[in-house]
C-alpha cells in the first residue's frame, strides 16, 4: 500500500464515503488507522479541511456530504494550494489554459449582457464583437492545452510581432480552419456566418437587422457553451447563468420596421443581402440544423393548478416529447414525405401577405409582384426561375412559391410607397 500524500488522500476519501453510506460513527483514531496519517495530522485536517462534512457529537464523528465530491474534487480540496483547495469543483488546468478559458467565458457573459439589456440599440453588433473574442479565446485555450502552436512565425522560426510589440496569435478565421479542418458542420457554418456578419456590422449602424439574425446569435452562444463544457467540464458552463429575457411584445409593427429600415437605408440592404446569400448557399440540412440557427416557439400556457406553473418556460431537445401532469409541454414533429411541402400557390401567398401587411393583396397583385421583381419567366418555362422564391411543378405544370418569397413580399410591401409601386405595376407597357 502506497504511503504518498495522494494515496492517503484517496484512502481517506474511500473511508469517509463508506462511513457516510453506512451512516456510521467513528473516531479520529480510526481515520488515522485507515489512512496512515499520524493522529496529529488527522486532527489538523479535521479542523482545516474536513469541517465542510465532518460532524462531531459527544467525541465521535459522522460524515454528511462527502459523496457530493468526486475523488478528484476531494483531492483538490485537500491540496495545500489555495487555488485548488478553495474551489474543489474547479478543474485543475495549466495556468495559461485557465486564463484563456476565463477570458472566453467572461467575454461570452458580457456579450449576453449586452444583448439582453432592454435599452440597448447596438445589440447584435456588440454581441457579435464580444462573441468573436470569446470564441477566439476558447479555441486558443484548446490549442494551448493540446500543445498546438497558435502563434504566427516567420520563416526563420521567430515569432511575428504586432505593431504594439506583442506576439501575433491566430485570428478567429484561422482558428476555425485549424480546429474544424476539412469538416463542414452546422456549428462551423454558424461561426463563419457570425464572423462575416461581425466584420460587416463593425462599421455600420443597423439595429433593424436584429430580428433577422436572433436565431444565429442564440445558436452561436449555445454552441460556445456546448464546446466549453465538452472540452473543459461542467464547472465552466454558462447555462447556470442564463435566463429567458422577459418580453413585452412579439414583433415590431410593420410601420416601426419600415421606419428603421428607411433610416438605415443602404446599410440595411447590404447586410440583408449578405444574410440571404449566406443562407441560400448552404445545404438544406445545415440551414435546418438548430446548431446553425436556433428556432423555438414560445407558447403562452395557463397553469390550472399550482404545480403546473413551476416552470414558465422549458427548452427541450428536438427529439424529446413528454407530458407533465397530463399537459403536453413538447411535441416532436413527425415528418412524412409530401410533395411541395412548405410551398404555396399564388392564392395562398396573396392571402398570407394581405393579412401580414393589413392591406388588400390579390392574386393579380401577386402576378404584378413576381413580374416586377423578375422572380420567374412567363409561361411554363422553369428557366430563369429564382429557386429560392419559386419552383416549377412539372406534374401539375404550374409554379409554387416558397416561404422566403412570402417573407420577401411582406417585408417589401410593409413600405407604403413600395406597395403602391407593385400594385400599380403594368408589365405589358414594358413589352411595347
Amino acid at each position: 500500500m502506497g504511503n504518498s500524500g495522494t494515496d492517503r488522500q484517496r484512502r481517506s476519501y474511500e473511508f469517509f464515503c463508506e462511513m457516510e453510506r453506512q451512516k456510521k460513527q467513528f473516531s479520529l483514531y480510526e481515520v488515522a488507522e485507515a489512512t496512515g496519517w499520524s493522529p496529529q495530522t488527522v486532527r489538523t485536517y479535521a479542523a482545516k479541511k474536513w469541517d465542510k462534512f465532518l460532524k462531531k457529537n459527544a467525541g465521535v464523528y459522522c460524515v454528511e456530504g462527502v459523496t457530493r465530491y468526486s475523488e478528484a474534487q476531494y483531492c483538490r480540496m485537500m491540496s495545500q494550494a489555495d487555488r485548488l483547495s478553495t474551489e474543489p469543483y474547479k478543474p485543475d488546468l495549466p495556468l495559461e489554459v485557465e486564463r484563456l478559458v476565463v477570458k472566453a467565458r467572461e467575454a461570452a457573459l458580457l456579450a449576453l449582457d449586452i444583448y439582453n439589456r432592454p435599452a440597448t440599440i447596438f445589440r447584435t453588433e456588440g454581441f457579435l464583437v464580444m462573441m468573436v473574442i470569446a470564441w477566439t479565446a476558447l479555441l486558443h485555450a484548446i490549442f494551448e492545452r493540446d500543445h498546438k502552436r497558435y502563434l504566427y512565425y516567420n520563416r526563420d522560426g521567430s515569432p511575428v510581432m504586432t505593431e504594439d510589440g506583442d506576439q501575433k496569435a491566430w485570428e478567429l478565421r484561422k482558428c476555425i480552419s485549424e480546429f474544424f479542418g476539412a469538416e463542414t458542420t452546422a456549428v462551423r457554418k454558424n461561426l463563419e456566418f457570425c464572423l462575416g456578419l461581425r466584420n460587416k456590422v463593425e462599421h455600420r449602424y443597423v439595429p433593424a437587422i436584429d430580428p433577422h439574425v436572433v436565431g444565429e446569435c442564440q445558436a452561436l452562444l449555445t454552441n460556445f457553451d456546448d464546446l466549453l463544457v465538452r472540452e473543459f467540464g461542467d464547472y465552466w458552463a454558462l447555462r447556470e447563468c442564463l435566463s429567458v429575457p422577459l418580453q413585452t411584445t412579439t414583433l415590431r409593427t410593420a410601420s416601426q420596421a419600415d421606419t428603421m429600415r428607411k433610416f438605415q437605408g443602404k446599410q440595411y440592404d447590404e447586410l440583408k443581402d449578405y444574410i440571404d446569400s449566406f443562407r441560400f448557399g448552404l445545404p438544406r440540412e445545415i440551414v435546418e440544423d438548430q446548431r446553425f440557427r436556433f428556432r423555438v416557439y414560445l407558447v403562452p400556457v395557463v397553469g390550472n393548478h399550482e404545480s403546473s406553473s413551476d416552470l414558465a418556460i422549458e427548452f427541450l431537445k428536438e427529439d424529446e416529447a413528454r407530458a407533465v401532469n397530463k399537459q403536453i409541454v413538447a411535441i416532436r414533429e413527425k415528418k412524412c414525405q409530401v410533395a411541395n411541402q412548405g410551398k404555396f400557390k399564388p392564392s395562398s401567398v396573396a392571402d398570407r401577405v394581405s393579412k401580414a401587411i393589413g392591406r388588400p393583396f390579390s392574386v393579380h397583385n401577386h402576378t404584378q409582384a413576381w413580374k416586377m421583381y423578375r422572380v420567374r419567366q412567363s409561361g411554363e418555362d422553369p428557366r430563369g426561375c429564382r429557386v429560392e422564391y419559386c419552383q416549377f411543378d412539372d406534374a401539375h405544370r404550374d409554379y409554387v412559391y416558397t416561404q422566403k418569397w412570402v417573407d420577401f413580399l411582406i417585408e417589401k410591401l410593409a413600405n407604403e410607397e413600395e406597395y403602391r409601386r407593385v400594385t400599380s405595376y403594368k408589365w405589358w407597357k414594358e413589352q411595347q
